[in-house]
């Protein structure tokens, strides 16, 4: 199901045909460096990442959507949404909401995950009534947070998570303020 376009990407649901992108994606040690909550993916665990984004957009209306180049309709990342530790898992519509972008090395800095990342955000602001997004990046990702000053994120600092028992840095955009 495709859910948004942008000049050059279609952004979608994950298919279960998707797994060998996938894996290109979240099996490649270099795309997964700068997620310390993070492992590399075997095949199966992409197959079950798959199945749970399809279960979480029916139950949410988001996933981290598959991006497909338009130029050769070839699956070059994801990009899209999660519910955030703010959020009640049976809360369909959450305050806050967490974005991340992951792309194939071979498609790294042509301004693919910008586009992807800004039109999530339009998207966002247009479909949901979540108020905030975050997005967790390392400030050692200097291309990723490079991307969230572009689309007018903020640093909010570290942030303490249970799953990786850490702090990793937090990056915030606020899109709508109640009057």
């Amino acid at each position: 199901m495709i859910i948004l376009e942008t000049e050059r990407l279609v952004l979608r649901t994950w298919e279960l045909t998707d797994v060998d992108a996938g894996y290109a994606i979240w099996g490649d040690r270099e795309v997964m460096k700068f997620l310390p909550s993070a492992k590399l993916m075997t095949r199966d665990e992409v197959i079950t990442s798959i199945k749970k984004g399809i279960d979480h957009q029916i139950k949410y209306g988001y996933q981290h959507w598959a991006v497909i180049l338009k130029e050769n309709n070839q699956l070059i990342g994801a990009c899209g949404f999660n519910h955030f530790d703010d959020a009640n898992e049976d809360d369909n519509a959450p305050e806050t909401i967490e974005m991340s972008f992951h792309f194939q090395r071979p498609y790294w800095g042509n301004g693919f995950a910008t586009e992807a990342a800004g039109a999530c955000v339009a998207y966002a602001e247009a479909h949901f009534s979540a108020k905030r997004i975050v997005a967790g990046v390392d400030e050692q990702n200097v291309r990723s947070v490079r991307i969230l000053e572009k689309l007018f994120f903020t640093y909010l600092g570290l942030v303490y998570f249970e799953d990786s028992h850490s702090f990793e840095p937090m990056f915030e955009r606020w899109l709508k303020i109640d009057a």
